[in-house]
């Protein structure tokens, strides 16, 4: 490895047999010095990325078609930046799914991002006529029918059809799900306070990382919630599963001797309830479910059949999750988890008993009732586990 550092960058780049570029190599090969500096890296990124991108391309002569993957984003220093992505087939029918490269884009309107997808592919030699789908998320300026980005693609190439990215319509999906559910909402904002007062400061963060050494525990670091990111909403509420005891003794110490310990009173207060740890262990029921879908909609190798298989296996688990026995199962795991950690279950025989149904006064036969006042409406009643399995359960699944 140190005889290979000591040479010129021209001896690394015949190695790689990346020389495509005379002009680059000819100025690497007229100096001398180390070959740090960042023009002389700047050269020799651009001679690799070019000659990668040219394998990329000769391995997609073999179908000659190809869909491409478009996605903007900002990066640290603000940029936005287009990723365009070829998915296409080998010589030995493996799929692959291959980086052309990031592009800073100035302006983000349809026709620019349109105009610059095709400047991609003539810059690459890649034949647009020969794309045969396009994969962007579901944004209007993307997807839009009349002059979104995949309809002016369509009208230059009208076989290329338009798929919205599976992965982030179920991202979606699951997001919008919970948005209208102000029990999950109310819960996922204490998992994202919990998150955010744990790993932000740097002594807190510490001895949670101590408590867990101390307990010959693996140290885990808890994930904050993305919202493009479903997977870590699954891994979040795990990971707070797993480390329940050790987050509560975290709590206790910082409730005494942190400087901000009224929140770690507030926290401390929301977790060490039976509401609290029921819904963080049906949570996790559901999203272990979805989870392995997430990641397989991720897989570069997956096919729209399989994809579609794996939509409608998943759907029958979840309504299998809505059975007696599931929530038995998962009510029992959370009161042992509740048992081991001395958190009080108040009324228990009411979680598990169905909500009696209402019949209204005949006074109002005549009127189409919506809901009700009362008990009902009062925050007693809210964290009452009688409703944990319609208001939670029922309701996240059936949406």
């Amino acid at each position: 490895m140190m005889n290979l550092m000591s040479q010129p960058t021209v001896d690394i780049l015949l190695l790689l047999n990346t020389f495509n570029d005379p002009e680059t190599i000819t100025k690497l090969s007229a100096r001398y010095g180390h070959y740090t500096s960042p023009e002389y890296q700047n050269d020799l990124i651009k001679t690799i990325a070019s000659s990668t991108r040219k394998n990329i391309i000769e391995k997609i002569a073999f179908t000659r078609a190809y869909s491409i993957l478009v996605d903007e984003t900002k990066d640290v220093s603000k940029k936005e930046q287009l990723s365009f992505i070829v998915r296409f087939v080998d010589g030995n029918l493996n799929i692959h799914e291959k980086a052309i490269g990031c592009y800073h884009m100035k302006k983000c309107d349809a026709y620019t991002l349109s105009q610059e997808i095709l400047n991609i592919a003539v810059h690459n030699k890649l034949d647009i006529q020969k794309c045969v789908a396009q994969c962007y998320d579901g944004a209007s300026v993307m997807s839009g029918l009349f002059s979104g980005v995949q309809k002016r693609i369509v009208d230059i190439v009208p076989h290329a059809i338009y798929i919205h990215c599976h992965a982030h319509r179920l991202n979606l999906c699951l997001v919008n799900t919970i948005q209208n559910n102000n029990i999950v909402v109310d819960f996922f904002d204490t998992v994202q306070s919990l998150y955010k007062y744990l790993m932000n400061g740097h002594t807190r963060y510490e001895l949670f990382m101590k408590i867990q050494r101390d307990e010959k525990l693996k140290e885990i670091h808890l994930e904050r919630l993305v919202e493009t990111r479903w997977s870590y909403w699954h891994s979040s509420l795990k990971k707070i599963q797993i480390r329940y005891s050790e987050i509560k003794d975290v709590l206790k110490v910082l409730a005494v001797q942190d400087d901000q310990a009224a929140r770690a009173i507030g926290l401390l207060e929301e977790i060490s309830t039976f509401w609290f740890i029921l819904i963080l262990y049906i949570m996790e029921q559901i999203l272990s479910t979805i989870h392995c879908l997430s990641c397989q909609f991720q897989c570069s190798t997956i096919l729209l059949p399989k994809a579609i298989n794996l939509v409608t296996s998943t759907k029958n688990q979840l309504i299998n999750l809505r059975s007696e026995e599931n929530f038995t199962y998962i009510y029992n795991e959370a009161k042992i988890c509740a048992i081991k950690n001395q958190v009080t279950i108040e009324k228990e025989e009411e979680f598990i008993r169905l909500r009696k149904k209402y019949e209204p006064s005949k006074k109002f036969e005549d009127f189409f009732i919506m809901s009700t006042l009362g008990q009902a409406g009062t925050k007693q009643a809210k964290h009452n586990g009688k409703n944990v399995k319609t208001d939670v359960l029922f309701n996240v699944i059936d949406r």
